[in-house]
């Protein structure tokens, strides 16, 4: 497109799932790590999400840091599948951080923060060096504060994702919280998600005549 079109790359999405997730006191924990030592440890956890984003088709924006950002396919269509496809990744990088402190690392455990909202985005490509198809918009800095006011080890969501991610999901409410630029905002907790197997009825599951049994459900956990 950008042959095509040399002057920008600009698009309008209506349904975007967006997750932000950082670690946890991230600056203070590295002023006693080596330069080595801090990309060591960012690449194996960023290297576990990409795995994540991959296994749940999702799309990769950036990294910030220790900031990492990804959205389901942006879609103008209002269906619940980008929502809940980011909702179990999000369940699933809590997971990954602990796998990760499983394996002692060096510089001790991290914790991760992580702040999800959906709406409408643009996304685009700006400038001439070293492209990045980024987004922005209300929805993409819902997510940010949501990540920013979260809790350690906690994923905090809008209503609008406890209305969009589907009834497999279990939220609890933490509260009104005051969101710059958008005031009282309720905000809930991600706790839970039924297995994809158990979403499927006995009769879908129920195998063919000679056909072999499918394998159990395996866990996203590396």
């Amino acid at each position: 497109r950008l042959k095509q079109d040399p002057s920008h790359i600009a698009d309008h999405y209506d349904n975007t799932t967006i997750l932000f997730a950082d670690i946890v006191g991230f600056t203070d924990k590295t002023s006693r790590m080596s330069p080595h030592d801090i990309v060591s440890m960012l690449n194996d956890l960023f290297s576990r999400f990409d795995y994540l984003v991959g296994r749940y088709d999702l799309n990769k924006v950036k990294t910030i840091g220790d900031c990492y950002m990804a959205t389901s396919i942006p879609s103008d269509e209002l269906e619940h599948d980008g929502c809940a496809r980011v909702c179990r990744f999000a369940l699933d990088l809590l997971q990954a951080v602990k796998a990760f402190n499983d394996s002692g690392p060096r510089h001790g455990h991290v914790s991760l923060r992580v702040g999800i909202a959906t709406g409408q985005v643009v996304a685009g490509v700006l400038g001439t060096k070293r492209f990045l198809f980024d987004m922005w918009g209300d929805a993409v800095n819902v997510a940010a504060r949501m990540e920013q006011h979260g809790v350690p080890n906690q994923i905090q969501v809008t209503e609008k994702v406890v209305e969009n991610a589907g009834p497999e999901f279990t939220f609890e409410f933490r509260g009104t919280l005051n969101v710059k630029g958008k005031g009282p905002m309720g905000a809930y907790f991600l706790k839970s998600a039924k297995s994809v197997c158990a979403r499927l009825s006995v009769k879908e599951r129920a195998p063919a005549k000679n056909e072999p049994k499918p394998a159990r459900c395996q866990s996203a956990v590396i």
